[in-house]
Parts: C-alpha cells; structure tokens; sequence
C-alpha cells in the first residue's frame, strides 16, 4: 500500500470520526430535558441601592420605581436632524432610578453621586450630556447624595421636587406637525423662565444642595436655616465635587 492510499484512508477515517462526534453530541442535546440544569442568583442591587430604592418608593408613594434603567428603554427619539445619530446618543446611557407618573412615562431620573472615581472629567461630561437628554424629554434628572442618611425626609425632598417637575412634551398621537413645532417654542420659552427663576443654568446639573435651596416662588432660598447651613447639605456645589467624608456610602448603579 502506497503513502498516497494511507493518507486518504487516514483523512477518511478522521471525518467518520468527527462525524460520530457531532451526531452524539447532537443527540445528547435532544435527550437532554433541563431537569438537572442548575443556575445561580447575581445580584441585581447592591445593598445601598435597595435602601436607596425603599427611600425612594417612600417618597413617590403609588408610583412606580425603577432601578438601573438605560435611556434608550425610557426614551424615543421625538425629532433630530439625524435620527440615527440621536439614537446613537442614548447608548450606553443609564440612570440609577427612573420614577414613573400614572402613565407610565418617566418623570424623575436619578443619579447617586459617585466620588474618588477614575477620570471624572470624562464621567461629568457625560452626565451633563445625559442631562440634557433627559431635558428635552420633560424628565428631571437629579443627583442624590450617596446615602440615605444623608437625605432629608421622603415628604420634604418630594416637596421640593415638585417645585422643578417639569412640563412632558405631547406624545405622536396627541398632536400634529404644527402643533409639535408651536409646544417645541412655548417649552423652550417656559424652560428659559424656569433656570432663570430657578438660578439654574440650562446646562447645570440639579443636585441635592441647590435643589433643597428652593423656596415655593422657585427661586433658591437664604432665610430659611433649615435648608441651609444647619441643614447638613451645605453650600451648591458643581457636579462630581464630594461634600463628604470617607465614611459615606458610594452607591455605584452603573
């Protein structure tokens, strides 16, 4: 027998074996009924999350909470000179708690501040991105301190946040082109008047400080201790800047 007979008899016998291979594996996936399948728990929520979650669930009583959402499952892309370049703008964008109004549409995102992070010019440039996402969408975006024991009470922070609720756009089916292009002009004209009575500028993100500085009028209060100095929240600070000690909790939703 020749070296040319060995070689095919040997390639031959090396595809009927890998032929027999693939067809007991076929078959044992065919038998197979997933009754001795066996899974695992991973953690959706870490502890500080769940108490932050329960605080908010206080504050926003019969509405709905949700934890770690992406802004492309909250938001659709209303109007763009390139829809697909504002599609792309909501990948990778998430917020910690989104709350719901009775319609289901979001009305509240937060985000809990994060500090000692890595790059943290890059991370505060894309939360204000984030912000003005969400802006345009009539969803008010919040930064909350990194620990409950740092909030004020449930009633007093949702006092406070129905002072900076803002006006949601109309949804496709309750409006026309026209119609669409005329609240497009009052909104930006009412969100103008807003950050101006407000103090805040249109690109500012809203945290804690600032936001528990307002007075029922809408404008940021200085008689007021209790909201203060004395209140434990202190002075307005910019984003990603840390008021805390090292003992605070770092609740990281990302």
């Amino acid at each position: 027998m020749d070296v040319v007979t060995i070689a095919l008899l040997g390639a031959a016998a090396l595809v009927v074996l890998a032929v027999c291979v693939w067809a007991a594996r076929r078959l044992r996936r065919r038998e197979s009924s997933g009754r001795d399948d066996r899974y695992s728990p991973e953690r959706i929520l870490t502890p500080e999350q769940a108490h932050m979650l329960d605080y908010l669930q206080d504050t926003f009583p019969g509405q709905i909470v949700l934890p770690n959402m992406q802004l492309s499952d909250m938001l659709t892309v209303r109007r763009a000179a390139d829809r697909d370049r504002a599609r792309e703008r909501l990948v990778g964008q998430k917020v910690d708690f989104v709350v719901c109004g009775q319609d289901g549409r979001p009305s509240f995102a937060f985000d809990v501040e994060q500090h000692h992070l890595s790059d943290a010019k890059a991370k505060a440039f894309k939360v204000k991105i984030k912000n003005r996402i969400l802006k345009t969408a009539g969803v008010r975006f919040v930064l909350l301190k990194n620990g409950i024991h740092r909030m004020p009470s449930p009633a007093e922070f949702r006092t406070q946040l129905n002072l900076v609720e803002l006006t949601k756009p109309k949804s496709r089916e309750e409006r026309r082109e026209s119609a669409l292009q005329q609240l497009e002009s009052q909104f930006s004209g009412f969100d103008q008047q807003h950050s101006t009575n407000t103090g805040f500028r249109e690109s500012e993100i809203m945290g804690m400080s600032g936001l528990m500085d307002l007075n029922r009028n809408g404008r940021r209060g200085f008689g007021d201790s209790r909201l203060n100095g004395n209140s434990g929240f202190g002075s307005s600070r910019q984003p990603g800047e840390s008021g805390f000690d090292g003992s605070s909790l770092d609740v990281r939703g990302r």
